[in-house]
């Protein structure tokens, strides 16, 4: 692995992740060349406009020292596999983890030893090139969940980006990471997906700043946000039922004369998230 300005990075991916990773790499001097790699030449075409990247390729280049997988989350599998014997190293941004592990390992037996999962917990209801920002990094928790096969050095390097654009990265069981974010993003995601079922033209005439806050992340990509539900569906499935609990709860109070129950669950809901506000 080379570092500096002698080093390579190529972005598969240049939306919203991929495209605000390399914006931050490239303002900070973390490599000398950032090349994007793009499915949709439209898209590929406005991260070079914009100067997020220098320049684009068809393929991975052979001398590329850092590979960032920021496609969606059914898709960094292949792409792992196809790079396996790539001499960079390969880390992605996809929000679920243990299902794309056990994707690679189905085809390969084991993860290629320079691939270290991640996930960076930042990003926007908004997506595109045209979105990305140097700093959406900045202040955010990175997720790691390398394997026992993991080059440690790989591992060093990785969380050496990471901090570099602003992130802090820590280190968890892959498994453990896909029910932590089942309960704290995809469920709230599900759950504005499914309440913007019911919202007609006319409600947003009189939408007001609740409305705006409960359903931003509804505006989210729908292709990432489908990959990442089915690929985590399970844990998500099992947040979803004690989901289901809470709002079974929620619904008898509701059903009682007096406000007393009701009272006591929205003062519970109202603590936890005043204890998210002073953290």
């Amino acid at each position: 692995m080379r570092s500096g300005a002698i080093a390579t990075l190529a972005v598969v991916g240049t939306g919203l992740i991929g495209g605000s990773f390399a914006k931050a790499a490239r303002s900070r001097h973390l490599f000398g060349e950032v090349v994007g790699l793009d499915r949709n030449p439209e898209q590929a075409a406005a991260a070079l406009e914009l100067g997020l990247v220098d320049r684009v390729a068809q393929t991975v280049p052979a001398q590329a020292d850092a590979v960032l997988l920021a496609t969606p989350a059914d898709r960094v599998a292949p792409w792992v596999c196809d790079l396996a014997e790539h001499r960079g190293v390969l880390f992605d941004a996809g929000g679920v983890k243990a299902p794309i592990i056990e994707a690679v390992r189905r085809r390969r037996r084991q993860l290629p030893p320079r691939y270290v999962p991640c996930h960076p917990i930042a990003g926007s209801e908004r997506s595109g090139p045209a979105k990305a920002h140097g700093e959406l990094f900045a202040g955010a928790k990175v997720i790691l969940t390398p394997a026992p096969e993991t080059d440690p050095a790989a591992i060093a390097a990785v969380k050496g980006w990471w901090r570099a654009v602003g992130a802090s990265p820590e280190t968890m069981q892959a498994a453990r990471h896909d029910e932590i974010l089942a309960v704290t993003s995809h469920l709230p995601h599900l759950l504005a997906f499914a309440y913007l079922e019911q919202v007609e033209p006319h409600h947003l005439d009189h939408a007001g700043p609740g409305f705006r806050d409960f359903t931003r992340i509804g505006g989210g990509d729908a292709e990432l946000w489908a990959a990442v539900l089915r690929l985590n569906r399970a844990p998500l499935l099992a947040a979803l039922q004690s989901f289901r609990s809470s709002m079974q709860l929620l619904e008898d109070a509701l059903a009682e004369e007096t406000t007393d129950s009701l009272a006591a669950l929205i003062a519970a809901a109202a603590n936890k998230r005043r204890r998210l506000n002073h953290d």
